[in-house]
């Protein structure tokens, strides 16, 4: 990020000195992540500008690495020509991730004047839905017959997927192999055959999860008959993983997934304010359970004092296990066998830190009213609500994955809803019951 930052300041000083060649030179001497990086701090006719001074091929590489944001105002600022030459000169790969966030009628637009065989090749692959293996995979690559011999493949390839007379996958050779062996031997004796692939309807997920648990570096693709149809590499992956993560992040927070830093308000105002009224709901709900009470605490006012303990003791207690059981969720590790486990962990770990807590504050409740009865509600009570946000920190995703509900989106609202609920109950109810010993 630092090199980021010099560049910034660089071009900021270049342009405003008018040193075009110079100018030139540091872009194409800086990496396309730095340059985009750049880009999104200038105003939109200074990133035109300097996006111009791109050579074809470096231009295409910095699209790649654009937030929505700024690549839809670049591409609204330039020609549409200018657009489709430089989408001409990118893998086709790399032209669906920009495409893919453009509005339709102008990626229609940009496609019909793009090359037609490589426009074919792009469109073929936004066919595929979205999140899928198909729109990720690369269609360039080499293939060798099993029967060629190694002298043969390493003039071609630096990594080959095999093939046989039909074009079916039947294994892959890695560099390191093709330096080292004889060359004169076929490529089927030093082939790996046991080969992980996924087809081109799984979802991107599922092959970044395949990646971290084989340490492959590329995932063949492949239709019903096993046929190659493209390859999936690690850099991709990297960007799946980084995508998912921000995406379930996010979402945590009641924030869509798809929402960058710089989308304008009026782009996200509907997608929040969805959220945000479901929350007024459950806060309303909740609400209605501390009213039932609503003579306990009229009468001893002292309850209205702790009630944001308990309700703030329960919300860490379900993000805390929320959070680790929806991570599990998305790394594919939290299954119907390892349910027990984990749920007997988090109660037990919110019963055991909540019997600690709840001691520490029936101290202080004591020491600051003068109350053992009270003192000991309030106890009893945090653990009761702590163990409550375990069970459904644990349980509720798990239920909202079941119904194909994305629990990372809608977990933290519903979750919230039952410590509040219950939390409040708990403590007005014990109090309620106690009140002729409180007054």
């Amino acid at each position: 990020m630092e090199e980021a930052a010099r560049l910034t300041e660089s071009i900021k000083e270049l342009l405003s000195g008018g040193r075009e060649e110079r100018l030139g030179q540091v872009l194409e001497d800086s990496y396309p992540a730095d340059i985009a990086t750049v880009l999104r701090e200038l105003p939109v006719p200074e990133r035109v500008h300097v996006f111009r001074l791109l050579p074809p091929t470096q231009a295409g590489a910095v699209l790649s690495e654009l937030d929505d944001q700024t690549l839809l105002e670049l591409v609204r600022a330039l020609d549409e020509h200018e657009v489709s030459r430089i989408l001409d000169r990118m893998p086709p790969d790399h032209v669906v991730e920009v495409v893919e966030e453009l509005p339709k009628e102008q990626a229609d637009k940009i496609l019909d004047l793009m090359e037609e065989e490589k426009s074919e090749e792009v469109q073929e692959l936004l066919e595929y839905p979205e999140n899928t293996a198909g729109r990720l995979m690369a269609r360039e690559f080499v293939a060798v017959h099993e029967n060629a011999t190694v002298a043969q493949a390493i003039e071609h390839i630096r990594k080959a997927a095999t093939g046989d007379d039909h074009d079916h996958l039947v294994g892959l050779v890695p560099l390191h192999r093709l330096l080292t062996a004889d060359p004169t031997i076929p490529v089927r004796a030093i082939r790996t055959e046991d080969v992980e692939t996924v087809s081109v309807d799984t979802d991107q997920e599922e092959v970044a999860r395949l990646v971290q648990r084989y340490n492959v570096i590329e995932v063949p693709v492949v239709d019903g008959s096993h046929r190659l149809l493209g390859t999936i590499s690690v850099d991709d992956v990297i960007d799946v993983i980084h995508e998912e993560a921000t995406e379930d992040i996010q979402r945590l927070g009641g924030v869509p997934g798809d929402e960058t830093l710089l989308d304008p308000p009026e782009a996200v105002f509907t997608k929040r304010l969805i959220w945000r009224m479901i929350n007024l709901g459950t806060a309303v709900l909740a609400a209605s359970v501390i009213g039932l009470f609503e003579t306990s605490i009229q009468a001893l006012a002292t309850l209205a004092v702790f009630m944001p303990i308990v309700a703030s003791m329960g919300g860490i207690g379900t993000t805390q296990t929320a959070t680790v059981v929806i991570r599990g969720i998305a790394l594919g590790e939290m299954t119907s066998g390892v349910l027990r486990r984990v749920l007997w962990k988090e109660v037990w770990l919110a019963f055991m830190t909540s019997v600690a807590n709840g001691l520490v504050l029936a101290l202080i409740a004591y020491l600051w009213k003068g109350s053992w009865l009270l003192a000991l509600i309030l106890g009893v009570a945090l653990i009761f609500t702590m163990v409550v946000a375990a069970v459904a920190g644990t349980l509720v995703p798990i239920a909202l994955r079941a119904f194909q509900v994305d629990p990372a989106i809608a977990s933290g609202v519903i979750i919230t809803t039952f410590t509040d609920v219950f939390g409040f109950f708990s403590f007005l109810g014990l109090a309620t019951l106690m009140m002729r010993f409180l007054l």
